[in-house]
């Protein structure tokens, strides 16, 4: 008998330290093609670094990431979605580098409960009346790069700026925010199709109007078409914007033209924390360059899923991490940042400005925090039931 339960606990520990190291399965859901798909490429070349520097474990667990490419398109990433649920019985999805993704599949994947935490996106929707108790944003809500831009617009004594973005949900959020937070005159609105390459038209009626500066925001392949097509219009005003506009991934497709473009952002390279040179530095061995906000944002999204997982006691399911991550504390790239009530982040916005570096590369000089403490315009409209 004495025997017999030996072997029978034996068995229930070997079981036990099975079901322990069962893989934490995980979607990666971003955009990986197209003319945007360099966003989620470097967010994915993030990710993979951090799982790297952790031993391939998060929280200790060895790890199972399932990729869908939402082709930055609304109607793939219900599909995608779909698929690492149903199919896949995947709970808890990141990534998330587009707005309009994120706005696609939130309703019909909260639904199926899952946990959706975005290393990118923050439509301002989903921070107000459609925050969620299973939605985390850990990167930005969009109007925070350019709460930072519109304040440092103002402070520098700009009087008229002309204000541009991409037809979408990021463009509206990110160039209203700039307009509510510059205190001079709006000269002009304007909104062009997300997959228009051709600027003439608008950069006509821009130089008619004469303003002091040009706030912008585009991304991806509509950022080196936009602002390649600025410089050539010899237009010779400050063009300002989020990270998104210009950034390492972006350099050698607009060349030149990006010299001057002074940026909002909330994560820099030159960022002076252990952790952030750790990252910055493996991320140059590995790639040659400087990383992007974008492969920022998937580094930094696993280290605060490790701290998660350490916190919940290895428990992965969405009811166990949504508490986990309300309570996390981890050491960042950025620095001290923590969520708010809506579970978006509150942080500092840092200035940049892209120039020339002595070795005859395009860098960005660190220029300075725009705004400390930031939290998005929206949170006081959430009303999340915990």
């Amino acid at each position: 008998m004495k025997s017999y339960l030996l072997g029978v606990a034996a068995s229930v520990a070997l079981s036990g330290a099975a079901m322990a190291q069962e893989p934490f399965r995980i979607g990666f859901l971003s955009t990986m093609s197209g003319v945007s798909g360099v966003l989620g490429q470097d967010q994915r070349r993030g990710f993979d670094l951090a799982l790297e520097h952790l031993g391939g474990k998060i929280g200790g667990l060895p790890v199972q990431v399932v990729e869908a490419d939402d082709k930055f398109s609304a109607a793939d990433a219900v599909q995608q979605m779909s698929r690492l649920i149903d199919r896949e019985k995947i709970q808890v999805i990141t990534g998330l580098v587009a707005s309009n993704v994120l706005m696609a599949i939130a309703k019909p994947a909260l639904a199926k409960g899952a946990l959706l935490i975005s290393a990118n996106a923050g439509p301002s929707p989903l921070a107000g009346p459609g925050c969620n108790p299973n939605l985390f944003v850990m990167s930005f809500q969009n109007d925070q790069w350019s709460t930072g831009v519109g304040k440092y617009l103002s402070d520098k004594g700009y009087k008229r700026v002309y204000f541009m973005g991409m037809n979408f949900q990021a463009g509206w959020d990110h160039t209203k925010a700039a307009i509510r937070n510059f205190t001079g005159e709006k000269v002009a609105e304007v909104y062009t199709p997300v997959d228009q390459l051709d600027f003439s038209a608008e950069l006509s009626q821009l130089r008619a109007a004469k303003p002091d500066a040009v706030y912008a925001f585009y991304v991806g392949g509509q950022a080196i078409a936009f602002v390649k097509q600025f410089a050539q219009a010899k237009l010779d005003i400050p063009l300002f914007g989020g990270n998104g506009l210009s950034d390492p991934t972006l350099f050698e497709g607009q060349g030149d033209a990006a010299i001057g473009l002074t940026l909002g952002t909330h994560w820099s390279a030159a960022l002076e924390n252990p952790v952030n040179k750790k990252f910055v530095d493996g991320f140059v061995k590995a790639h040659g360059r400087l990383p992007s906000e974008t492969a920022a944002n998937g580094y930094d999204d696993v280290l605060m899923l490790d701290a998660a997982v350490k916190e919940s006691g290895g428990k992965t399911t969405p009811d166990a991490l949504r508490e986990a991550l309300r309570k996390v504390k981890y050491a960042s790239i950025r620095g001290d940042w923590h969520f708010n009530t809506n579970q978006f982040p509150v942080q500092n916005i840092y200035m940049e400005q892209v120039e020339r570096k002595p070795d005859g590369k395009l860098g960005l000089k660190f220029l300075g925090i725009a705004a400390k403490d930031v939290q998005d315009p929206y949170v006081g409209e959430c009303k999340m039931a915990k």
